[in-house]
């Protein structure tokens, strides 16, 4: 992805990194985190931002996703994976 100086851009076309969202929500659910402003929150970020992430609409930035994991008491590379179109 290029760089747009924008910290939580719209996914590219094509390969991109998304949250696993099966993964998210197995962990989400053990801490108690089922809705998506309770998720939101942990993480601090909006709930239409978590929604957006959850849709494969937005991505995410890197400290976003190491806050997530760690939220999550899990590892980026569990929560992230590449997909393409």
């Amino acid at each position: 992805m290029e760089a747009t100086g924008k910290k939580d851009s719209p996914l590219p076309r094509g390969d991109g990194i998304r949250l696993r969202v099966e993964v998210y929500d197995a962990l989400a659910e053990k801490k108690g985190l089922t809705s998506v402003t309770a998720q939101a929150r942990q993480h601090g970020i909006g709930r239409t931002h978590m929604s957006l992430i959850k849709a494969g609409k937005k991505g995410v930035s890197l400290p976003l996703a190491l806050r997530m994991a760690n939220d999550l008491e899990t590892t980026v590379e569990a929560l992230f994976g590449r997909v393409t179109a």
